[in-house]
């Protein structure tokens, strides 16, 4: 079996220009996007677009414990996720590209530029790690769409331009992995030897890997949400609930005991009910406790950081003002 040619010092195009689905003229782009809670302007600033659109620099950081959240192997096929009972929610950070939680999974549409020679040629080509990102995300898409319903899939959720068709997505993909030697990956990003992610995993990396250590990444972990303190309590306190119904069933059966004839003299059993009785109302009140220690902590924890997030914006956005006057 051949193995494909590793790229060359100059870098080129993983596919050639008669592949081509767009042209440099009817490749679409956004006015703007949001990067770190401020507009970009994508005309004004086309590196730090596509590198919003490319990089995943969340990951990258955590590389080195990527296999504690996923294996490196292909993503399953669009038909696979359906067949699991996922959902397919789009997003267009590409740091949340194939993560999965529960029956969800976060798929970023492809670019219309990656399937444009000249966008290759003239932006993704000047830029080593650019480019490497861009050929490992061509890449999850040729695990995502191998058969003509994945296709169909792509189509009907967003994840594919509707001018595209199969015939030539078919095409342009062959080519492409004739460019890529899929035993080494050498070709593309390290984020990219690993398929699907496991949210709650990255989570874990994120709050307690000693390398990653900050208030920050303790309380939100990998990406917050707004729903994020139901989330939080939901996750780290819901083997509570079972550890109380058990808690409840030993004291009712202890109850019960109590009530017979035979365990009702037995000095034993009255010490053991009347120790494990003391140790669940203090378990319980400790608990009760804790949560409500931890909510107070992470409410003013919020309160704080967004008093000094609209403090230093305030300042930056006077700073700006002061030097264009």
């Amino acid at each position: 079996m051949t193995h494909a040619q590793p790229f060359s010092k100059k870098l080129l195009p993983p596919f050639s220009a008669a592949r081509t689905l767009f042209d440099s003229a009817q490749v679409l782009r956004p006015a703007a996007v949001t990067v770190e809670n401020q507009l970009l302007l994508c005309a004004d600033e086309p590196t730090r677009y596509l590198d919003v659109e490319l990089r995943t620099p969340k990951l990258d950081r955590i590389y080195e414990y990527l296999w504690q959240a996923g294996l490196p192997r292909p993503a399953r096929a669009l038909h696979r996720q359906k067949l699991m009972n996922r959902t397919i929610l789009i997003t267009e950070n590409p740091d949340e590209h194939l993560v999965w939680r529960e029956s969800e999974i976060f798929i970023k549409p492809i670019p219309e530029f990656l399937l444009s020679y000249e966008s290759w040629d003239r932006e993704l080509s000047q830029d080593e790690q650019l480019h490497q990102c861009a050929c490992g995300f061509l890449l999850s898409y040729s695990w995502l769409i191998c058969h003509r319903s994945d296709f169909r899939i792509a189509k009907e959720v967003g994840l594919m331009p509707s001018e595209v068709e199969w015939v030539q997505w078919t095409s342009l993909i062959e080519e492409f992995l004739t460019q890529i030697d899929l035993q080494t990956l050498q070709q593309v990003s390290k984020r990219y030897r690993y398929g699907e992610l496991r949210l709650s995993r990255l989570h874990s990396i994120y709050r307690f890997m000693p390398s990653m250590f900050s208030i920050n990444n303790l309380v939100r972990g990998y990406t917050s949400r707004s729903t994020w303190y139901r989330a939080f309590f939901k996750h780290n306190f819901a083997w509570l609930l079972a550890v109380f119904v058990y808690v409840t069933v030993i004291l009712s059966a202890m109850q019960v005991g109590l009530a017979t004839e035979k365990l009702a003299r037995n000095r034993h059993f009255h010490d053991v009910s009347y120790g494990f009785a003391v140790m669940s109302i203090v378990i319980v009140a400790l608990s009760i406790l804790v949560i409500a220690i931890l909510w107070a902590l992470l409410f003013w924890y919020h309160v704080y950081s967004t008093r000094q997030y609209i403090k230093n914006t305030e300042a930056m956005r006077a700073k700006q003002a002061e030097s264009k006057g």
